[in-house]
């Protein structure tokens, strides 16, 4: 025994030590292995060569929960609301208990009901495993009002919002025939055509003044949700060349949150009165100091101008005023009349039917007043309109660039966007430049 101690100590002398350690920790572990093999802690079975731990129960989702006695599963059922409905109706439908119904009423608080509801609305009824948890009336694909049960069997309601993904684009449309027929061949929708329309309805008179050639760039917002298109957002800038004048227009909400379309210096877009007081397609008679009345055949001054539109489409009162008349005005027909401040009135005659205002009310710039027709003396559905300034009738057409001028941003808010305005409108000239060099290319 003393020899063989002697020996492996003369073989441990002739390693060096760093070999020694290896060898020393191979040997740990092969016995280590053996130790485990031996105990049952390590299998040979193939479904044992990987084990992943079960997952904590907390990060489960609420609407499948694994390892419980019973699986929690979520069903939605959706009911649109109809003319006449009310929410018993609802509930009677879908066989849920008018007692749940009271209870949700009576959780209802501040801005958050559940009940004030309208004809095309959606409310969608959720319950786990048959049992009802949420009432949701949805507003909008980003908003809606839920009742949800809690832990105690009471209701609460809450405003679950969700903020859609935006994504800018940009759109260049040249004007053939009308700004319509440009707009849906550039793939807008009417309703982005008709709020570009809005914003340079204070500038542009785009019943008469468009010509052929002129064009509009536009940079807006297209919403996403989960990466589905939803709709159309704001614009966010624009460009109208009308008869090789340039407007520009970009959207701007100031210090007190008022959102406004300005120019680049900062002057807003919004006149006093609209160039237009309907959209339409075409004008039929302009301005003139004398014509021959269709139907009575004489001639006399005609004192503003006529608006051919099919009957029924919305007048809109052209500026800030108060009903000064309302009645049947000889061959006038059906007319309106709004005072604006103390020299400027407003006449729109020949409507079929008036709008909700009556004489004494306020009216704000573009509510309606009444509805193309064809009453009175008339050929034919249009809107006679007339702008009296001091007494005189005067050229609607012209008189506006004698009013007085729109206001600018205050100084305090210049700073804040010209760091919107800048990168904006330089975008709008970059798809100028582009369009530009791609008409080149083509040419």
């Amino acid at each position: 025994m003393r020899n063989f101690i002697k020996r492996l100590q003369r073989i441990y002398n002739s390693f060096p030590r760093i070999h020694f350690k290896g060898i020393s920790s191979l040997v740990l572990f092969l016995t280590m292995i053996a130790f485990w093999s031996q105990n049952g802690l390590v299998s040979n079975s193939p479904d044992s060569i990987l084990r992943i731990p079960a997952p904590n129960q907390s990060q489960l989702s609420n609407m499948e929960q694994v390892g419980t006695s019973q699986i929690e599963t979520w069903s939605t059922k959706h009911d649109q609301i109809r003319p006449g409905d009310s929410l018993s109706k609802l509930f009677t439908r879908q066989r849920v208990s008018l007692k749940i119904l009271d209870d949700i009423m009576r959780a209802e608080k501040g801005n958050l009901y559940i009940s004030r509801i309208k004809a095309g609305q959606i409310v969608e009824f959720r319950s786990i495993n048959d049992e009802l948890k949420e009432v949701a009336l949805i507003q909008s694909p980003f908003r809606q009002v839920v009742a949800s049960q809690t832990n105690t069997l009471n209701w609460i309601i809450e405003d679950r919002v969700r903020e859609p993904d935006i994504y800018i684009e940009h759109v260049v449309g040249s004007i053939n025939s009308s700004l319509f027929q440009a707009g849906t061949t550039a793939g807008l929708p009417d309703n982005l055509i008709m709020d570009l329309a809005n914003i340079f309805g204070h500038v542009i008179d785009f019943v008469n003044e468009i010509r052929k050639g002129d064009k509009f760039i536009m940079t807006f917002e297209k919403r996403y949700l989960d990466g589905e298109f939803i709709e159309y957002g704001n614009i966010l800038a624009a460009e109208f060349v009308n008869n090789k004048e340039s407007f520009k227009a970009v959207r701007f909400a100031d210090s007190t949150g008022r959102i406004g379309y300005f120019d680049e210096k900062g002057i807003s877009l919004r006149k006093a009165f609209l160039r237009a007081p309907l959209n339409f397609r075409r004008i039929s008679s302009n301005f003139t100091h004398s014509r021959r009345h269709p139907i009575t055949g004489v001639r006399r001054p005609h004192k503003g101008t006529d608006y051919a539109a099919p009957t029924g489409t919305p007048v809109y009162a052209s500026g800030d005023g108060k009903i000064l008349f309302r009645n049947i005005k000889g061959g006038y027909g059906k007319t309106v009349i709004i005072k604006h401040g103390s020299n400027v009135r407003t006449l729109y005659a020949h409507l079929s039917r008036y709008g909700k205002f009556r004489v004494g009310q306020k009216v704000m710039q573009g509510d309606i007043i009444g509805y193309v027709g064809s009453t009175g003396l008339s050929t034919g559905p249009h809107l006679h309109y007339e702008f009296i300034f001091n007494g005189v009738h005067r050229n609607p057409r012209t008189i506006f660039d004698k009013l007085p001028k729109a206001e600018s941003l205050p100084q305090n808010e210049m700073k804040s966007f010209r760091r919107l305005a800048d990168p904006l409108l330089a975008s709008l000239q970059a798809q100028q430049n582009a369009e530009l060099a791609y008409q080149e290319m083509r040419n």
